[in-house]
């Protein structure tokens, strides 16, 4: 029996927003888009085709939810600036 082969998991966030119809700005955006994720040990935001989030969106994620899971690693892929700049605001961080 392998337990935890499946700790991993990618979300496309072009393919939320495009579902969603909304652009990526607000915190209930960012707890929709983390729904059920906690059953994961590490998660990969995939920006491709996002030009911006917003800041309630990136503190809900990278602060908030890595505060209330800090065992959940949430990895951002394919940001430009714009986004990398609201994270590490979010976050208070650089990378």
């Amino acid at each position: 029996m392998m337990i935890g082969i499946f700790n991993k998991t990618e979300i496309t966030v072009h393919l939320a927003q495009e579902y969603l119809d909304f652009p990526m700005v607000s915190r209930s955006l960012a707890r929709r888009i983390l729904s059920n994720i906690d059953k994961f040990k590490v998660v990969f935001l995939d920006f491709e085709n996002i030009e911006t989030i917003g800041q309630g969106f990136a503190d809900e994620i990278f602060r908030v939810f890595k505060n209330k899971h800090p065992e959940i690693s949430v990895i951002p892929l394919n940001t430009n600036e714009e986004i990398d700049f609201m994270i590490k605001r979010a976050t208070n961080t650089k990378f």
